[in-house]
């Protein structure tokens, strides 16, 4: 190790912006010489749980940032394409920036949408994982008059696991709100055996699908979709099963990125194999990864990045200085939005599952007050007291619940 530590990390989504600030912080507990440095190809911070609100109308210039401006003063931001990782020589290779050696590297490459391995991926399939496709979902909802809406998932693992559930029962308020919703059938397909993959969360989700009248077939693996008019419109299963559709409505197959499979870190469909308490990548020296692009049995989603940055930055320093290692619990926290105006709120870890919470208003007006202080206080950084109201404790909450 050089006498200066080089940290470098790779993404600067929420966990790869939130790990460089406790990264850079921490690292002041050793009274070493180190330098942070982020790397992203584009450096367009996606409030990503804005998504459902673009799929109905809501602008997409409100949820994207420059991650730049929330990083500490001091941390390097190069923007670059990372092409391999030298796990050896302990190299980053860039597209044009060239080589960064480093210390410690911390992954945070989140999951990419992967139509390509799909191929009866067509554009007429719609799906609301990016700013485009959740503005041409709007486009086509406007549009929509009668007939039948198909929300499916393409694979498994995906990004926010209550995000498909949503889309449905957001759609059942919306076709209300137009007075067209008993012209419309929504049928929402899943490849679990449940609704919702917690199953404490589950008896709930499935009663409010029952009273919105939604049509839900579990245990459904997509297969392939068929659109055209000779073989007409229908998404067919694996198990044989086939549901025709006027519009559908997908959540696209997901995998992890190229260059952590080129890299010999990853194999198969590129999640990171990923020690669940420490954060550390398994056979790698000096290596963390947190956020979406893991293998950790625990949600895709914002939340769990948040919890992880910190134990992130904490071990780098702790390793640093010979400490024990920090533990992440698996803490997640969701909201999960049934309606316009309405949402559940859930809160979990490995070991304790969340009750079955409610819908409140509270909770809606939650969400929609957390962006504004995502960007302004938690991906920066400025935790402490602030953040704290945010961060309520497993066991407190199911005592409360």
């Amino acid at each position: 190790m050089s006498e200066e530590i080089k940290i470098v990390v790779i993404g600067a989504g929420t966990g790869g912006n939130m790990a460089a600030n406790h990264a850079f912080k921490d690292m002041k507990k050793t009274k070493k010489s180190y330098t942070v440095t982020i790397i992203d190809p584009t450096f367009e911070h996606v409030y990503q749980p804005g998504f459902l609100f673009t799929s109905f109308g809501a602008k997409t210039k409100t949820i994207i940032k420059d991650s730049r401006k929330m990083l500490k003063k001091g941390i390097n931001a190069v923007m670059d394409k990372v092409t391999i990782v030298d796990t050896e020589n302990k190299l980053v290779k860039t597209d044009k920036s060239g080589d960064f050696p480093y210390d410690y590297l911390v992954l945070a490459t989140g999951a990419r949408m992967a139509t390509e391995t799909a191929e009866w991926w067509n554009e007429d399939i719609h799906e609301f994982y990016s700013p485009k496709g959740a503005e041409k979902l709007w486009a086509a909802l406007q549009k929509f008059e009668e007939g039948k809406v198909v929300v499916s998932i393409a694979d498994l693992p995906y990004k926010c696991p209550p995000a498909p559930v949503e889309m449905s029962m957001l759609l059942d308020d919306y076709f209300k709100k137009r007075g067209i919703r008993d012209k419309v059938d929504i049928i929402y397909t899943s490849p679990l055996n449940r609704p919702f993959s917690i199953e404490t969360t589950s008896s709930r989700v499935e009663g409010y699908l029952e009273d919105k009248n939604i049509d839900v077939r579990l245990l459904f693996n997509t297969d392939y979709v068929y659109a055209d008019e000779e073989e007409g419109y229908a998404v067919e299963s694996m198990e044989g099963e086939e549901v025709e559709y006027d519009l559908l409505i997908m959540v696209p197959p997901h995998r992890g990125q190229q260059f952590i499979i080129d890299s010999g870190i990853a194999k198969g469909q590129g999640w990171i194999p990923t020690n669940k308490e420490t954060l550390e990548v398994n056979g790698q020296e000096n290596m963390f990864a947190l956020g979406d692009c893991t293998d950790i049995p625990t949600s895709k989603a914002g939340s769990t990045a948040h919890y992880q940055s910190p134990v992130v930055g904490k071990n780098i320093a702790n390793k640093v200085m010979g400490k024990e290692l920090a533990l992440y619990d698996g803490h997640v926290q969701c909201f999960f939005l049934t309606e316009f105006g309405k949402s559940m709120f859930i809160n979990f870890n490995y070991k304790i599952p969340p009750p079955p919470t409610p819908t409140r208003k509270f909770w809606w007006l939650f969400k929609l007050a957390f962006k504004p202080l995502y960007y302004k206080f938690l991906v920066p950084g400025h935790f402490h007291k602030t953040i704290e109201f945010f961060n309520i404790k497993v066991k407190d909450w199911q005592n409360k619940a």
